[in-house]
């Protein structure tokens, strides 16, 4: 026990030691009140049957600018203690993958908090502040006997004992593997002029918390020796006594501590995580920023083009990347590396420096799939599954989106509570990119009882109804004491079997930046994407506004300031906030200055309506017709046709020659001339085009759907190659939903028209009436009607014979 407290003490001591104070404690960062620092030394222990108990010693650095007359604080786990806790409420008693918990619980209470020396826990009461229901546990809040002063320090100490969860969202232990996340009692985040931002843990919420240091020591039964991971870096050799090994972690590192990054600043974390299992396999191998450099130095040279810097001053440092994978995909293990480095090199280049020594990835094991895609500070957890391919970009696109958010909230710390988009958001849009420079086109496979074939099918399948249910015989109620049938119910290997893969699927290879516009079309305008992460109408509203519709609203961000513009808004607003905490006006504002550009509108408009757009193109040519019919002259030009009649009549008269002969010949012309109406009128138009001498006439126009007014081109294309293109303006759009084009009439034909030729606003939500073509493709509707008949024969087959 001696032993013990001493080992405590010097981590406390170590910690006050380590601590940076030139990156924004309470003198630095007095201009900004939600820039406080906190500061945690924790020491626990892993016992019998998944518990945990702990002590921890917090500092607390208040540069609110505001006295302080109580503490706050998350105790996350206790949102699985019971179904009436508000997160398990609102999944109403369900967790990730839609299962019920019926055991595995978990939870956390304090035992002791010490403030002063004085013990305070009597006084700690939890609180509700978003729903106020007395059954949630995730907040609690403490008075203070003293007010602790605008820019004056705090430092208290807790013990807690807490249960580990069969694994749940972000969070748990199955069978050996263990991921610790938000596992100890932590203090909220204390915001000047607005107070405590403690927001109850929400089925659809994740975190927020001050910057600042971790020091933590945990102790595991021996089997765990050399099996673990954390934020940070291990400070020392793991310690084995008595079947059990004490490892110690500093995040950051105590290198990372005392340098400071290429923005001046020295590097700061916002929460601890850790994980260990005794099954993983670790690799380590080193991000090595100058070959990646030099691999993609085109991207290197426009980047420093845009910032109007030199490649020299593009700052990126060697990272130490540890894979920690299961026996089973231990061949995958590269793969996880090399995504990891495509976020490190692309994100860093784009926006700034990865600032830490070491990054470590997470393969969570089989059954543990609920802790999989989460984010924490230097640690991800990813997803992936046996017999996947690079093509299919798995894992390679959930461990780039992972280890992204280093970036986006942990580097730039927004509330992810209250916008949640700010992270999820610029992270899709950024995730996709990354992944299309380095891996290209996504490509399609379905799945069969966990093996896949390439490919996809054309057309949707039957039974979705109730009526194909039963039609279909996947689903048939008797009527019968709830009893339902499934004799076809699906299974890989009875849809393997209904689906002959190989003769009914086909190649599909999607860019990964359009799948998120896919995702966005599931819910366009039922939410601004400025709203509370558990305020939206429901889960589908939640997902959308949170990933793909922020990272298309960015995506079509550049058509109106364009791309070098785009990137000085968003690189600015990312060096600006590392290490701070923004809200929405504080992105928008930075961006602003960033890019020079004032699109205020935009994003009061995207970010926080509901409005959409929906351009069509509509056109028409012709060629004005030969004149036929009578075209009545003028009174002063019929007056001198009626001179020039009479001279002419006495001209004829005097001519030899039988007019009654010339009459009848008239009306034998007139008469061949009836005959042939039907023919001319038929081949008006054929001769009209023939005919060179007369101009073509053109009938353009654009129509508006939906409330947004965006600045969109409008390239017209002639059959002589030629082009002209018009611009719709934001301006002419608030006058009026539609514009015809105002085009000369000329020589060439019409050969397309196309609204946002470039394609550059993601958020229109039919493309495929922007575009106008004088031909059309006649032979790509039948090949792919012949696809989807092919698939509904097979199909109607199949089920006509019951599978046979």
């Amino acid at each position: 026990m001696a032993s013990r407290s001493l080992f405590w003490l010097v981590g406390v001591l170590a910690g006050a030691a380590l601590a940076p104070h030139g990156s924004g404690g309470p003198q630095a960062a007095a201009a900004d009140p939600r820039s406080s620092r906190v500061h945690y030394v924790i020491e626990a222990t892993l016992g019998a049957e998944m518990g945990l108990s702990g002590r921890e010693t917090v500092r607390f650095e208040n540069a609110s600018g505001d006295p302080i007359d109580e503490l706050w604080f998350h105790l996350y786990h206790n949102a699985f203690s019971s179904n009436l806790s508000t997160h398990l409420f609102e999944g109403k008693g369900r967790v990730r993958g839609g299962k019920r918990i019926d055991e595995g619980w978990g939870w956390q209470r304090v035992t002791s908090i010490l403030v002063g020396g004085e013990e305070r826990l009597g006084e700690l009461r939890y609180d509700s502040p978003d729903d106020e229901r007395e059954q949630d546990r995730s907040v609690c809040r403490l008075p203070l006997a003293t007010p602790l002063e605008a820019g004056g320090t705090l430092e208290f100490e807790l013990t807690w004992e807490a249960q580990l969860p069969r694994v749940r969202r972000r969070t748990g232990y199955k069978d050996d593997f263990i991921l610790a996340a938000h596992w100890f009692p932590k203090l909220a985040k204390y915001e000047g002029g607005r107070g405590w931002n403690a927001h109850q843990f929400h089925r659809d919420t994740e975190f927020y918390a001050d910057f600042g240091t971790y020091d933590v020591t945990l102790d595991l039964p021996q089997e765990y020796y050399g099996k673990v991971g954390a934020s940070g870096v291990q400070a020392g050799a793991a310690e084995l006594a008595d079947g059990r090994v004490r490892t110690r972690f500093l995040a950051p590192s105590e290198a990372d501590r005392v340098r400071t990054d290429a923005t001046g600043k020295s590097p700061l974390v916002h929460g601890f995580a850790w994980t260990a299992d005794t099954d993983y396999a670790i690799h380590e191998e080193l991000f090595r920023a100058e070959d990646w450099k030099a691999e993609y130095a085109d991207e290197v040279q426009r980047v420093a083009s845009a910032l109007g810097r030199s490649a020299d001053e593009l700052v990126l440092r060697d990272v130490n990347v540890r894979v920690l994978i299961q026996p089973e995909r231990g061949g995958q293990w590269r793969r996880h590396f090399d995504a990891t480095c495509t976020a490190l090199f692309f994100y860093g280049l784009w926006f700034g420096e990865y600032p830490y020594e070491t990054i470590t990835v997470v393969d969570p094991a089989w059954g543990g799939g609920a802790a999989g895609g989460m984010e924490y500070p230097t640690l991800f957890t990813c997803g992936t599954a046996l017999f996947t391919a690079r093509e299919m970009q798995r894992p390679e696109g959930v461990t780039v989106h992972e280890a992204g958010h280093q970036f986006w909230y942990g580097l730039v710390g927004n509330n992810e509570f209250e916008a949640a988009w700010m992270d999820e958001g610029f992270n899709s849009y950024t995730d996709s990119e990354a992944l299309f420079r380095r891996y290209g086109p996504q490509r399609a496979a379905t799945w069969y009882s966990g093996v896949p074939v390439w490919g996809r099918r054309v057309a949707t399948l039957p039974g979705s109804g109730r009526l194909g249910q039963v039609l279909t015989a996947s689903r048939i109620p008797t009527g019968w004491r709830n009893v339902v049938l499934r004799p076809l119910a699906g299974s890989g290997l009875m849809n393997w079997w209904r689906d002959q893969p190989l003769l009914s699927l086909v190649d599909q290879y999607t860019d990964p930046r359009w799948n998120d516009r896919s995702r966005y079309l599931s819910s366009t305008d039922v939410d601004p994407i400025d709203t509370f992460g558990w305020k939206y109408f429901d889960r589908n509203s939640y997902g959308t506004n949170s990933y793909p519709r922020p990272a298309v609203a960015l995506r079509s961000l550049p058509a109106l300031v364009g791309r070098d513009a785009f990137l000085r808004g968003m690189r600015h607003y990312s060096e600006t906030w590392r290490y701070r905490h923004p809200y929405p006006d504080d992105f928008f504002e930075a961006f602003v200055k960033g890019s020079g550009e004032d699109v205020r509108w935009y994003f009061e408009e995207t970010f926080r309506g509901t409005g959409t757009v929906d351009w069509r193109v509509d056109a028409s040519q012709w060629k004005d017709p030969e004149q036929r019919g009578y075209l009545q002259p003028t009174p002063a030009d019929a007056f001198t046709l009626i001179e020039e009649e009479e001279e002419d009549e006495a001209e004829d008269a005097a001519e030899d020659g039988d007019e009654t002969q010339v009459a009848a010949a008239a009306d034998d012309s007139a008469e061949d001339d009836t005959d042939d109406t039907d023919d001319d009128e038929d081949d008006e138009d054929d001769e009209d085009d023939e005919d060179t001498g007369r101009p073509w006439r053109y009938d353009v126009s654009v129509r508006r759907s939906g409330v947004l007014r965006l600045p969109v081109t409008i390239e017209v294309r002639f059959d002589d190659e030629t082009t002209q293109s018009f611009e719709w303006t934001r301006e002419a759009q608030e006058l009026s939903t539609w514009w015809k084009l105002p085009l000369e009439p000329g020589q060439a034909k019409l050969a397309a028209v196309v609204v946002d030729p470039e394609r550059l606003w993601y958020l229109d939500t039919d493309m495929s009436n922007n575009q106008w073509f004088a031909e059309a493709d006649e032979v790509a509707p039948l090949r792919w009607g012949e696809r989807v008949l092919n698939q509904y024969v097979h199909l109607m087959r199949w089920y006509a014979s019951i599978g046979g």
